[in-house]
């Protein structure tokens, strides 16, 4: 009985692959079942059609992975610049202090003085050692390898923060004036008091600090952003749009610097402001990439964005392939948002914390972790190399750090935005400003250098770059069904009779090969009856 179902299970493949390729609206099939046709010919035909579709499969696959993996874009579009965030401007005086509350040289020389050569110590000189250590925490690497003996020098460093705070510039003087728009609104309402490794610097636009960082996970001792007002019921708003394209429809700054605030030990000869441009929702982290602004000048800066957003159908790709990540594939420990900025600045806290057992007062931490005293700003200033590898770097970092680094993976975010600057400027001579004018002299704009600074969009459209994959599924099979339609007559049709002669063809030819087996069988038992002849 199982070898005859066996041999029916046969009959029925055959049958039904002879009335396929006797019926195929697929070219060239029809010759697979030919009797004329030796059997290399079939196997050539057969290898030829097959090697042709799994080429074609292949093909699309492989390099639909590779557009993913390398991130490329293809599909873009036109934007306006006022359906966009105008970005936020984050400003860093060079100076620190001001004189009439540290003269930070003449203070140093006196501790020089006094520690080379007696070692006197008093209630005065205690005081003036825990703010000379506050302010040298903003210093450069030039004042560190000259006054590395300050680290020895004993003095309270609990309250670096609050420290810099009261001897910091008076910023409703430093940022004199500050317009947004074509009508020349007043900006302070969006200004913040930001802290960050260069000290206190003044942010426009930026999202609030409750949108930013993580509450739960950070400290408490101190905050990081402060508004410009502070005055009860007072509700900054929101993070502002572009307006348009053009100078006098940007963001137009004045600033003063007190000419006795000027101070050249601590960060070197150059001398002005740091200014970072970044998205709303980064934190600014000045160290890294900034651009410089002399005093005296006036400043114009034209930008140009530079918009990435990645299309819902790349997320079922993984982030390896995509190389970015959506906001809620990353989570970071400090901040709510994820962008590349953010993940860099918590990568960089995670790295100090592991090599220096503290991290700088302007980082994110939490309760438990302490804040670097001066006597580790080396171990801070070394940390920060480790973040990339360096070719030939004779003392390599523990394998912990380097795992950790390792484990950072800040990709960019799937949506970003960046801005391409173009910077002009020129000097601004107030003195034949004020003889023009019939200003006296003795006026009190002798004592400030004046410096502007207008950043605006320079054109009214950009074109936006979409991270997307080549080919969705409606692509694969239009391309895929165009080769196969053009070179072997395949189309959905073509695809439904395979179907039809896999699943239902079976069934019927089985069902009729058994009808005529057993038509035949009874034939059979017919013929060999008996026959009895009556005899007459």
């Amino acid at each position: 009985m199982a070898k005859h179902n066996k041999k029916l299970r046969r009959s029925v493949r055959v049958e039904v692959f002879r009335e396929y390729c006797a019926n195929s609206s697929i070219h060239g099939v029809r010759y697979f079942d030919r009797d004329e046709r030796t059997a290399c010919e079939r196997f050539i035909l057969v290898a030829s059609s097959l090697s042709a579709f799994v080429t074609r499969l292949w093909r699309d696959d492989t390099q639909d992975v590779r557009e993913m993996e390398s991130g490329s874009n293809h599909c873009y579009d036109l934007v306006t610049v006022w359906d966009i965030h105008f970005p936020a401007v984050t400003i860093c005086p060079e100076t620190k202090v001001a004189a009439n509350r540290l003269n930070f040289t003449a203070e140093m020389n006196v501790l020089a003085d006094d520690t080379h050569y007696n070692n006197e110590t008093s209630e005065r000189k205690s005081s003036s050692v825990e703010r000379i250590k506050a302010v040298a925490q903003l210093c450069n690497i030039m004042f560190h390898s000259n006054y590395g003996w300050l680290n020895q020098v004993n003095g309270s460093e609990d309250n670096i923060v609050d420290m810099l705070k009261r001897l910091s510039l008076p910023w409703r003087t430093t940022v004199a004036l500050c317009y947004y728009g074509t009508d020349f609104t007043e900006c302070e309402n969006q200004l913040k008091v930001t802290l960050t490794e260069e000290g206190i610097c003044y942010t426009f636009n930026m999202l609030p600090d409750r949108e930013i960082f993580r509450k739960s996970a950070m400290h408490t001792d101190y905050i990081y952003t402060r508004n410009w007002y502070i005055f009860p019921g007072f509700q900054p708003p929101g993070p502002s749009y572009a307006r348009d394209a053009g100078l006098d429809a940007g963001l137009t700054f004045y600033l003063a610097q007190k000419n006795e605030d000027t101070d050249y030990l601590c960060t070197g000869y150059s001398q002005g402001y740091k200014l970072k441009i970044h998205g709303i929702d980064e934190y600014p982290h000045m160290a890294k990439r900034n651009l410089r602004l002399p005093l005296g000048h006036e400043i114009s800066i034209a930008l140009k964005p530079q918009m990435i957003v990645t299309s819902p159908s790349a997320a079922d790709y993984s982030w390896e392939k995509r190389q970015c990540f959506f906001n809620h594939e990353r989570y970071l420990r400090y901040f709510q948002i994820y962008n590349q900025e953010n993940c860099e600045l918590e990568c960089l806290t995670n790295v100090t914390r592991a090599m220096c057992g503290c991290v700088r007062f302007s980082m994110p931490r939490s309760n438990d972790t302490k804040v670097c005293t001066l006597s580790m700003w080396h171990c801070m200033y070394r940390s920060k190399w480790f973040l990339r590898p360096i070719p030939g770097l004779k003392r390599q970092p523990h394998r912990v750090i380097l795992e950790m680094v390792k484990n950072c993976n800040c990709l960019p975010a799937c949506s970003s935005v960046s801005y391409d600057v173009e910077m002009a400027q020129t000097s601004l001579d107030m003195e034949k400003f004020r003889l023009a004018n019939n200003e006296l002299p003795r006026d009190h704009l002798d004592k400030f250098t004046i410096t502007t600074l207008a950043i605006y969009f320079k054109e009214s459209y950009f074109i936006t770059s979409k991270r997307s994959e080549l080919y969705g599924w409606v692509d694969f099979l239009a391309n895929c069904g165009g080769l196969l339609g053009l070179f072997m007559g395949l189309s959905i049709l073509s695809l439904l009779e395979i179907c039809y002669f896999i699943t239902i063809r079976p069934f019927s030819v089985r069902s009729r090969i058994a009808s005529a087996e057993k038509r035949k069988s009874n034939e059979v038992q017919t013929a060999m009856l008996p026959v009895i002849c009556k005899p007459e």
